[in-house]
């Protein structure tokens, strides 16, 4: 519970971070210079592009049409690229409402197929559509009145408060926030932070709608550099930081630290045993323990069934107790291998080293953890080695 709930407080932050910065734009517009004013009007233009720019390169295809989908919205409804009636726009303000949302709560939890290829050419095309029918009933008086009067709906008389925002488009927007940050994947959370300032803009009214689709670009470009960051540091299988995190880790320790290696025994036959899909269970259920290591450890992915924890400002001796309630715990799993009448057991062997004066680098350091570990495994597996 509480690893989920941090996991939510980190994806939620950099959206929040944006969306702030543009309620106090929209609040305080002095801020901004007049000769810098374009920035703002031109902002979401070029987030849009550049956020869809970045999607593609990293092949982030659900990125790249929410991107698409804003520039659009943005293009219609603010700058008027259609040179849209008054009462077309309206329309266009009414139909976003209710398009943006379910857009984006559906490529929040749609498989990643990038966008180069059929399934990705034809998710833009049906994107495409729903855009080009959009547009095209705006330009229609009579039709465009008739299907206003019907995305204006109020289930009850709320006053002004909904005047913009019909409660049906209201109900549908919370509805879609609550299940992309049920998630907690920075890109979902990032989806419906968008929503939120879409929304939000709507309810303040039509002048405000140019800062509600600049937060709205901008906290889907943050959402993807989280994602870029996530791809890059951590590891798909356990959700623990990857190699490449530990290196980082390991340059930022100080005079002091532990390094333990572990993996779990006998991995090789239980994976010959019982298939490989119960090993990636036993991982996941291994690396959860290690995420709640305790003592100040951090738990990383070293590969394979190997992870390492560094303990930063902890002697050797500190930093066993925690390993052994780890251990415990591990040893108390059980996994009940599909097919088979039984339930199997998982442990785990650990090796700890620190840095001394005569071991400063702290690769070194976790090579003298690894020789622990294969000293715990010669004298009998399941067991922490000092």
């Amino acid at each position: 519970m509480r690893q989920s709930f941090t996991s939510l407080i980190s994806a939620s932050f950099a959206p929040l971070l944006v969306l702030g910065s543009c309620l106090m734009l929209a609040l305080s517009p002095g801020l901004v210079p007049d000769d810098l004013s374009g920035l703002v009007r031109h902002g979401p233009f070029v987030l849009a592009v550049l956020g869809a720019a970045i999607g593609l390169w990293f092949g982030r295809g659900r990125a790249v049409f929410v991107m698409v989908l804003l520039l659009v919205c943005y293009g219609v409804l603010v700058a008027n690229g259609g040179g849209f009636s008054a009462e077309g726009l309206a329309f266009l303000r009414l139909a976003t409402l209710y398009l943006v949302p379910v857009n984006l709560v559906v490529l929040g939890f749609v498989a990643e197929r990038g966008v180069l290829n059929p399934r990705g050419i034809a998710r833009m095309l049906f994107l495409g559509l729903q855009l080009f029918i959009m547009v095209m009933l705006a330009g229609q008086a009579d039709v465009g009145a008739a299907l206003r009067a019907i995305l204006a709906f109020q289930l009850v008389d709320a006053g002004p408060l909904f005047a913009d925002v019909p409660q049906p488009a209201f109900i549908l927007a919370l509805l879609s926030v609550g299940i992309l940050i049920a998630s907690r994947r920075p890109l979902e959370i990032a989806f419906a932070s968008a929503i939120i300032a879409i929304v939000a803009a709507t309810l303040a009214g039509p002048g405000y709608l140019r800062f509600g689709y600049l937060g709205a670009t901008g906290v889907v470009l943050a959402g993807l550099a989280q994602e870029a960051w996530r791809m890059a540091f951590v590891d798909d299988l356990t959700g623990l930081p990857g190699r490449r995190a530990l290196g980082h880790a390991l340059a930022e320790l100080g005079n002091q630290y532990a390094v333990a290696m572990l993996d779990v025994d006998h991995f090789k036959k239980f994976n010959d045993t019982y298939g490989h899909d119960v090993g990636d269970i036993v991982l996941r259920r291994v690396a959860r323990e290690l995420a709640r290591v305790g003592g100040g450890g951090k738990a990383f992915r070293y590969g394979g069934e190997e992870f390492t924890v560094i303990f930063p400002g902890r002697p050797a001796d500190r930093a066993k107790s925690p390993l052994e309630d780890l251990r415990k715990r591990i040893a108390a799993i059980k996994i009940s291998p599909p097919d088979k009448n039984k339930t199997v057991s998982v442990t785990i062997s650990v090796g700890i080293a620190e840095r001394t004066d005569d071991v400063t680098d702290p690769w070194a350091v976790l090579k003298e953890a690894d020789q622990k570990l294969y000293a715990a495994k010669q004298a009998g597996r399941n067991r922490v080695v000092l």
